[in-house]
């Protein structure tokens, strides 16, 4: 179906270059806006299918390996390649070639970010080679770049001799002219395949490559978490060089990099490294771990470990030591540490609390025989965690899901309730019409220790309650494969619906750009969404039409506020005065000094958040001001300023008719409050412009974009018509470079002549510019959110009033709105 949409767009892309009146031009533009909206809602859809059910419906067979695939190429494509890193054994041999052109190839909306994931293409060329295409698994590892290496020699068991000759001659033809730091891990990786007579060769060239790294990193600072000389260290260790792996680690400060090369040693040059190891260790800022970690690698170099923690002269890093070396050891040496770690702790007493506990904590994993003082201070310690634990007021723990379940449906006193049948009844009931999350997990867990009736009952309830269940460990044991099946169906046709779109804010401003008739058609659908919430959005979509409505329709639409305020149970009290304060300038100044008290009262008492209560104020309307005795407003005025004068528009304020005695408290606080530059020069629109001048100065397209809107209000016309050429070619200039540049032309589309407009829609709302959302800060033009709809739907709507006229946009209005209703449907 995407496919058959994205030709549909493209048809329509013709049609909006060919348009010759415009009518036709608005046709094309609602064609292209309507196949943008159901592959934007569909991807969007796609993308919040959980990794868990998509292996769920390819197990058991509700997808085909080309659905789960086809379903892939619509999501993001770092969720794409992680799903297919993971589950690649999902797919069957026959689908592994489109398996490697999903992680190798961009799909359509991924945009210029897309990268090729490496370890998926490492996953994919293994199985490749597994199943013996060879030819494929080549191409997989020739997409590759520092992973080249490793995927070759993960390949190797698998790939037959003229496979193998080919993909080394490849690799040594590609080598030479790939950046240090790939040549370095791709020689490092593939040393192993290296024939015995050139390890030496190969040996010198990775330590050139070694050095060559380090001297770069000693001049830029150090790549964090990579270390050349350990990974070579490492490579020398695969390979079998294990003396040229010792010599790379005598130059490795690092304990865990030492240690991590040892593990790959055998005997005596384990111990060596390992000895190595535990000279840095003593020099740790993290020695328990690193004294422990050194032991676990080899056990014989305990006893030199533990002189080193006796060595230690903080008690508490001391005792840590002991413990933790102790964990890798037999008794009776780790009982007789254990003690000894007691024995230093014990006298710190309060000092060393946590210390006493995490002691505690390896008594009970470990069960050492205890000392009648042990375990009366050990005793102690448990109970003061307990007793500080209620304090929190942690619930006590209860393993069994019957009790928790029994005390959450009725009570501790009364929690046994839910074995009697009308106990039970009430059980069923809570599963099938209020279970959710944490609840939800918890009656499934009850119906698995269940049997009979009782839990074929309770198992209907919940597939009844429309809930997802398929994530939870006791899904497969309470029911059958076929009922399994039937209800993961349901999830996923509920699932693949078109997402659901917030278009509330786009048809606000649409409505606020229109005028006349075309403001009236707007104006009803927005009101009709509206009406259709509850709590907040509709209270406030309710006076956001209020604002755009005239005469009879305003004054009905300010009574359905108020009556709104009074009757919604869900709104603080907050809400109610933003709601009040906000249809106050609506209403005669009669009425509004009703009106006005209840918002005093609310922001005198400190029911309104600082930062708002300078707004709530600014919408008393001057004339109420004036007939306010001081008594009335000071409360409120002075408790506004005092708490959040800096949140202020004092622009605003200076701009009101208001009586002496308000302006002269106003006028105490503005001169503390106001901004240091108020009054001083503006900075140039181009100042903030990120895009750099060329060269001797000369301004980049957009910077020409912002100086020309800037100037636009004081050139006549004839300047205007004489620079539109100069503008457009600005304009094209910033459509050449990617739509992270789309900024600036958001910014200027109110003031762009309609050639330029012309040439924005062109080339952004066409089919193959479209690409997905990577987040909120994305300033491309058509920036697609579900929950906010069109990041910049100003710009949008601006486009295609001017280019398609009033109607478009009501026709637009229309098709936002039918599309809700079919996705609800």
């Amino acid at each position: 179906m995407l496919a058959r949409l994205l030709d549909e767009w493209r048809l329509a892309d013709v049609s909006f270059e060919e348009a010759d009146s415009e009518r036709a031009r608005a046709e094309a533009m609602l064609r292209q806006l309507r196949a943008r909206e159901i592959v934007e809602r569909t991807y969007w859809a796609e993308n919040d299918i959980p990794f868990s059910l998509r292996v769920k419906a390819v197990e058991t067979g509700l997808w085909s390996a080309e659905e789960a695939i086809d379903g892939l190429r619509r999501i993001d494509f770092v969720s794409r390649h992680v799903f297919v890193f993971h589950h690649l054994r999902l797919f069957p041999d026959a689908s592994l070639r489109a398996v490697l052109a999903l992680v190798r190839q961009p799909q359509p909306g991924d945009g210029a970010e897309w990268f090729a994931d490496e370890a998926a293409l490492v996953a994919v060329a293994v199985r490749l080679a597994r199943a013996g295409q060879h030819d494929a698994a080549l191409d997989a590892i020739c997409a590759l770049s520092a992973r080249r290496g490793e995927a070759l020699r993960s390949c190797a068991p698998y790939l037959s001799e003229a496979a193998m000759a080919r993909a080394i001659s490849e690799l040594e033809a590609w080598l030479p002219g790939a950046e240090p730091v790939v040549a370095f891990l791709v020689g490092c990786d593939s040393l192993p395949l290296v024939p015995a007579r050139d390890r030496e060769r190969a040996r010198g060239e990775i330590v050139r490559l070694r050095a060559a790294l380090e001297a770069k990193e000693a001049e830029d600072g150090p790549r964090w978490g990579f270390s050349a000389r350990k990974r070579a260290a490492e490579a020398f260790a695969v390979a079998g060089m294990f003396e040229a792996s010792e010599a790379e680690c005598r130059g490795l400060d690092n304990v865990d990099d030492l240690l991590s090369v040892a593990r790959a040693h055998p005997g005596e040059s384990r111990a060596r490294i390992a000895r190595l190891a535990l000279e840095r260790a003593r020099t740790s800022r993290y020695l328990a771990a690193a004294l422990a970690d050194t032991v676990a690698v080899c056990p014989a170099l305990a006893d030199e470990a533990i002189a080193c923690a006796r060595g230690e002269t903080d008690p508490v890093t001391a005792a840590g030591a002991l413990l933790r070396i102790a964990a890798h050891l037999g008794e009776p040496r780790a009982s007789a540490l254990f003690h000894e770690a007691f024995r230093r702790i014990e006298p710190l007493g309060d000092a060393a609390s946590d210390a006493l506990e995490w002691i505690a904590d390896w008594a009970a994993d470990h069960r050492p025989s205890l000392a009648e003082r042990e375990r009366a201070v050990l005793g102690e310690r448990v109970a003061q965690a307990a007793r500080e634990a209620e304090a929190r007021g942690a619930p006590a723990p209860v393993e069994a899901a019957e009790s928790r379940l029994g005390e959450l449906l009725f009570g501790p006193k009364h929690a046994d309730r839910i074995c009697t049948d009308r106990g039970f009844e009430s059980v069923l009931d809570f599963a099938e019409h209020h279970a959710a999350g944490d609840h939800l997990a918890l009656v499934m867990e009850f119906a698995r220790s269940l049997q009979g009736e009782r839990r074929a009952r309770l198992a209907r309830a919940l597939l009844q309650s429309g809930e997802e269940l398929y994530d939870s460990p006791a899904f497969a044991e309470l029911f059958f494969p076929e009922e399994q099946r039937g209800h993961l169906r349901e999830v996923l046709v509920r699932r693949e619906r078109l997402a659901d779109v917030e278009i509330l804010y786009t048809l606000e401003r649409a409505a606020r750009l229109a005028t006349g008739a075309p403001r009236g058609v707007l104006l009803s659908l927005y009101l009709d969404e509206v009406r259709e919430r509850g709590g907040c959005v509709r209270l406030r979509g309710l006076f956001t039409a209020a604002s755009l409505a005239e005469g009879d329709q305003r004054a009905a639409l300010v009574d359905e506020v108020l009556a709104e305020v009074e009757t919604c149970e869900h709104l603080s009290e907050e809400d109610r005065v933003e709601a009040i304060a906000a249809v106050m300038p609506l209403v005669p100044a009669a009425r509004a000094v009703d009106l006005t008290g209840r918002v005093l009262d609310a922001v005198a008492e400190g029911q309104i958040g600082r930062t708002q209560a300078g707004d709530r104020l600014m919408a008393i309307q001057d004339p109420v001001w004036a007939v306010l005795p001081a008594s009335r407003w000071e409360p409120a005025l002075r408790w506004a300023l005092e708490e959040g004068a800096e949140f202020f528009d004092w622009t605003s304020w200076r701009q009101k008719t208001l009586p002496h005695e308000v302006r002269a408290l106003l006028e105490v606080h503005a001169s503390a409050s106001s901004p240091a530059s108020e009054g001083g020069d503006d900075a140039s629109p181009s100042a903030a412009e990120p895009d750099a001048g060329g060269a001797g100065g000369e301004l980049s397209p957009a910077q020409r974009l912002r100086r020309w809107v800037s100037e636009a209000a004081s050139l006549s016309e004839a300047e205007r018509t004489a620079l539109a050429p100069e503008i457009d070619a600005a304009v094209r200039a910033v459509l050449a470079q990617p739509d992270v540049k789309d900024g600036v032309l958001c910014d200027t589309m109110a003031n762009l002549p309609d050639a330029s407009l012309r040439a924005i829609w062109s080339t952004r709302a066409r089919a193959d510019a479209w690409r997905r959302t990577i987040d909120i800060s994305d300033p491309a033009l058509f920036t697609y959110l579900p929950s906010e709809h069109y990041l910049h739907a100003d710009a949008v709507l601006q486009l295609i009033l001017r280019l398609g006229g009033s109607s478009a946009l009501c026709d637009f209005g229309r098709m936002l709105v039918g599309l809700r209703h079919e996705s609800a449907a």
